[in-house]
């Protein structure tokens, strides 16, 4: 009898609960399907059961639905450019908070890119900010340029003997290796040896497909934690160069904030600890978690842009001809390559670089954001605070009204205004660094290798695609960062 009344009261609730959600909530009027309105689980469904296919129902779903739907019990999902501008923007009046239940979905908590609330956020954001500007990224080309010639060392190599050439796990690994060597006392020195070890790519990989069930599930990162070292290389023994990595720069990082490092070092755990953070800030556990996540954000972004530039250029010989030609003017002797801000005033190449940000998206997953304080207006609905809204790359990037025949690369479309609209409106409507004040912190570094990586590349080589096609390059599953088919194997080339 318990038992049943039980039952009987866990059913009223349930039913209760979702009779609110569906005809009591303030979003009762946003259109949308009623099974998200009731749950968090279709979103789940998405994630999960479809291995990340949520961003592309969301197109099917604002088809079906117009431009706002509402795809969570709370969450309303917009797509409608001239507002993510709006909503977006660097003001103090739009100052908004991140979406609390995604906080630990990268393990970092405690990082800026994991804060929830935008007060904090911008006082983490205005210490870290000075390590990654402008001016001290043009400090750190001579290491991204050395990592570079690495690669350029590789394609010589591959191009005597012939074989075939895979980049993706090459820009990877440069991208990683550049910011662990200007970051931590102990690079990871991926590309040091002669043939590339892929145990920590794959290690990567596989952890990267796996990000949204640590978003539905954050306790699968107390239980990795704290597992021992020697139970995860049992479970993973791909998992050994990041873990040794991880242990040997942990130890130096407990010296640097005990005061016994005798490096010369300046990492970014000394230029955090000198920051004008209060000592609860500089915690080693908080400094450690700000400090990993940049290798987080540094590595994959960077590789499938570089990755969606070169395929999308070799597939296209006039796009070739002219960004090889612009390269050879402005670069008479191929083995002095200019600096960035000279080879990003070269008209073709930039347009090159922004149409390829546009299709690489950065992050596929949603951008979304709370207003802890104001009712957001939209159209005639009202959104009132609290209220997660979100926006999507993958739509705003291909919004076939800002950008015609949108699944095609055309680097024209940024230098002809006349012909394709404004071009700064264009560049604000990209939200592939994402925007607003939450905006990617690392866009510098990032600019600076890939702009000196396509110079390096096209103006000493001539590549050629090998059994390279779109689905080795266009997204195909979100994982926080796209993923491309699961048979991919990645950009190969052969040189000459």
């Amino acid at each position: 009898m318990v038992l049943f009344i039980t039952l009987l009261s866990s059913v009223a609730i349930w039913v209760t609960w979702a009779f609110y959600r569906l005809y009591l909530h303030p979003l009762k009027a946003v259109p949308g399907p009623w099974l998200a309105a009731l749950s968090t689980y279709y979103e789940m469904y998405y994630d999960l059961a479809k291995g990340g296919r949520l961003p592309w129902k969301l197109i099917e779903l604002h088809k079906h639905y117009g431009p706002i739907v509402r795809i969570g019990p709370n969450e309303v999902h917009i797509n409608d450019p001239d507002f993510v501008v709006r909503f977006f923007s660097s003001s103090n009046a739009n100052r908004r908070d991140k979406h609390a239940p995604h906080q630990q979905q990268l393990g970092v908590p405690n990082a800026t890119i994991s804060t929830i609330t935008s007060d904090l956020h911008q006082k983490r954001r205005a210490a870290l900010a000075p390590f990654l500007s402008s001016p001290r990224v043009v400090s750190y080309q001579p290491t991204i340029l050395g990592k570079i010639e690495n690669i350029a060392s590789r394609l010589d190599r591959c191009k005597t003997s012939g074989e075939v050439t895979e980049l993706r796990q090459l820009f990877w690994y440069m991208a990683t290796d550049i910011i662990t060597e200007i970051a931590f006392p102990i690079g990871t020195n991926l590309l040091q040896n002669k043939e590339l070890d892929s145990g920590y790519y794959n290690f990567q990989k596989t952890g990267q497909s796996k990000l949204l069930w640590f978003k539905h599930f954050p306790f699968l990162w107390t239980i990795l934690k704290g597992m021992p070292p020697a139970w995860l290389l049992k479970m993973e023994p791909q998992a050994a160069v990041a873990l040794r990595w991880e242990r040997d720069n942990k130890a130096l990082a407990h010296d640097i904030l005990s005061g016994r490092y005798e490096g010369e070092k300046h990492t970014v755990i000394h230029h955090l600890l000198s920051s004008p953070l209060p000592p609860d800030e500089k915690g080693f556990d908080r400094i450690w978690e700000e400090s990993t996540s940049l290798v987080g954000a540094g590595g994959e972004t960077v590789a499938n842009t570089l990755c969606t530039v070169i395929f999308h250029v070799l597939q296209n010989e006039d796009i070739l001809h002219r960004l090889t030609e612009e390269l050879r003017i402005a670069i008479p002797d191929p083995f002095q390559i200019p600096p960035t801000h000279t080879l990003a005033s070269l008209p073709y190449l930039s347009a090159v670089v922004q149409e390829g940000l546009r299709k690489a998206l950065g992050v596929v997953s949603r951008f979304i954001r709370t207003d802890p304080n104001q009712t957001i207006t939209y159209g005639s609905y009202m959104l009132p605070p609290g209220t997660a809204i979100s926006v999507s790359a993958l739509l705003c990037n291909n919004d076939p009204n800002l950008f015609p025949v949108p699944q095609d690369y055309i680097p024209e479309r940024w230098l002809d205004a006349e012909k394709y609209g404004s071009l700064n409106e264009k560049k604000r409507q990209v939200i592939t660094l994402g925007g607003g004040p939450r905006r990617c912190l690392g866009e510098h570094l990032a600019y600076t290798e890939i702009y000196l990586v396509l110079a390096v590349l096209f103006r000493r080589f001539r590549l050629e695609l090998y059994q390279t096609n779109e689905r080795d390059i266009e997204p195909m599953y979100d994982s926080l960062l796209p993923l491309q088919w699961e048979g991919s194997q990645g950009l190969r080339v052969t040189i000459r």
